[in-house]
């Protein structure tokens, strides 16, 4: 099923893919993974249902009933300098921002954040990365914002997860150990 949503935006107001810089801020504005979990669970022949367990049905939820983040877009609109929805997976949608707007970025493994029930479907944290860095489908808000802009209480609740840097198209994921190039791997359209 493909769907196309059509609006209006004032003109100038419109926060692109394109309008991040470098040194800005790279945020997310939820836990991410859960509906790839959830879309597992479907695979598995787990089914929303009244025998299935309340973690599963969270994580099944996730993938067959998103709610998308419009009130935090709104809030975001005011300070962003681009924005995108992680429905691909954060991989690929914040190669999506560094390419359209010609930078590159550094992302910190220990601050992605991932959905709190990845950890009762597996115990192994590189499968609970796996769905949060390359799933799709979580629609929360992948956006940049310059580090000079005042933030107000509206944002305490979302992840700052890196930062923007001059290194086009190369995004660096960063753990405790070793800085490795990400490679994107989330849902590819063509």
């Amino acid at each position: 099923i493909h769907s196309t949503v059509i609006g209006e935006v004032e003109k100038g107001k419109a926060i692109l893919r394109s309008g991040a810089k470098v040194g800005d801020l790279i945020f997310v504005t939820g836990e991410l993974g859960g509906a790839c979990a959830g879309l597992n669970l479907l695979e598995d022949g787990i089914f929303y249902s009244n025998q299935a367990k309340g973690w599963q049905t969270r994580l099944i939820l996730k993938q067959l009933n998103p709610i998308p983040a419009v009130y935090a877009g709104q809030k975001i609109s005011k300070i962003a300098t681009s924005m995108i929805d992680v429905s691909d997976g954060l991989s690929s949608d914040l190669i999506n921002i560094c390419e359209s707007s010609q930078v590159g970025a550094n992302i910190f493994a220990a601050k992605i954040p991932l959905h709190k029930k990845l950890k009762v479907l597996t115990k192994d944290f590189s499968e609970q990365f796996e769905f949060a860095l390359n799933g799709g489908e979580d629609f929360e808000l992948l956006f940049t914002v310059n580090p000079k802009k005042k933030f107000d209480k509206n944002f305490d609740h979302f992840f700052c997860i890196g930062e923007v840097t001059a290194n086009i198209g190369i995004i660096e994921l960063i753990t405790d150990k070793k800085t490795t190039i990400l490679q994107p791997k989330g849902y590819q359209h063509f």
